[in-house]
């Protein structure tokens, strides 16, 4: 975390939260997110990576940007399955199509990898490296989707990362935790022969850890189903969170997230979403915040007596704000 001018202003973490070694340098991160947008990077950015006063890195206007202005749009590094009881888990992990059928087992990949992909996906090429790799480490379970191995596959990809995806990987920010060590052991329970290296476990750690402090949860439909996907974007992964945002996202499938303004940001400014819903009280956005992010929000808003049970004031707040907060960052848990 970087130092501020305003203390009252910082995140405060808690103790117990240990952040990992960062392996590149503010300027080598905005590079490499450069690298990242390729084609959709904008020819003239509004914004730029620097320092941010809030906490570590973070995202800056470089010029006025008006209300409702899209600030950029982002394919996802890393992205996979939330897994969630309440989500349909026969759906297919590349295209997120809906499987026909009524049962785990006609949903299943029958060369016996253990995952749900579709009669179209099944040849590609890139579930066919998903496929041999979850085969080598044999599932336990065919029979039926196992929730566990299925959560762990946004994680497992970052195998197939390239060289400079894996040092953007490595560039963002993770904080340790022991619960996500957790995630690594269920799943490990999932399979007859996973992986006990030192090394590519330390690495699958690693990328949970940045995973789960930087990925969001995105809802998108596709051919009328809804897909409920966690998807790491190194760029949106950046904006810092404000209980008085001054910019919102959506998404327009499960891979691609879009951030605009909701009001004018003038030039020089952090830009800033919220992480929690604008209505809520300070108690319910500081639980939240800590419990799911780990850090305590000292904001204007979060030490404003008026605004302490959300309500009108709260909605005021929000209403000038002219946002809504259609998904919220990855919650852990």
């Amino acid at each position: 975390m970087s130092q501020t001018e305003n203390p009252a202003e910082a995140e405060v973490q808690p103790k117990g939260i240990r952040q990992m070694t960062i392996s590149a340098s503010t300027k080598e991160l905005a590079e490499l997110i450069d690298q990242h947008l390729g084609d959709l990077r904008p020819r003239e950015p509004s914004f730029r990576v620097a320092d941010s006063p809030i906490s570590g890195r973070g995202i800056f206007a470089t010029r006025d940007i008006q209300a409702g202005e899209e600030l950029f749009r982002e394919h996802t590094l890393l992205v996979g399955p939330t897994a969630r009881s309440s989500s349909n888990l026969r759906t297919c992990t590349l295209c997120y199509r809906l499987i026909p059928g009524s049962t785990d087992l006609e949903a299943l990949c029958p060369a016996g990898c253990g995952l749900p992909v579709c009669e179209d996906c099944r040849a590609s090429p890139r579930h066919s490296i998903e496929c041999k790799l979850f085969r080598k480490w044999k599932p336990l379970e065919l029979q039926r989707i196992e929730p566990r191995a299925l959560r762990i596959l946004s994680v497992v990809r970052c195998f197939f990362l390239d060289e400079p995806q894996r040092k953007l990987l490595y560039a963002l920010q993770a904080n340790a935790d022991r619960y996500y060590l957790k995630e690594v052991q269920r799943a490990a329970e999932c399979f007859e022969n996973f992986p006990k290296e030192q090394d590519m476990l330390d690495y699958f750690y690693r990328t949970i850890c940045a995973f789960n402090t930087n990925a969001f949860e995105s809802r998108s439909q596709v051919g009328g189903h809804e897909v409920l996907v966690r998807a790491l974007f190194p760029l949106a992964g950046l904006l810092n969170h404000r209980c008085t945002p001054n910019a919102a996202h959506h998404f327009e499938d499960g891979e691609t997230i879009v951030v605009c303004a909701t009001e004018r940001i003038p030039a020089g400014e952090e830009v800033t979403m919220s992480y929690v819903k604008l209505l809520w009280s300070t108690l319910a956005r500081k639980m939240f915040l800590g419990m799911t992010k780990h850090f305590m929000c000292h904001c204007v808003r979060c030490q404003d007596p008026t605004t302490e049970g959300g309500g009108a004031a709260g909605e005021q707040q929000g209403e000038q704000q002219g946002a809504v907060a259609l998904e919220e960052p990855l919650s852990v848990g």
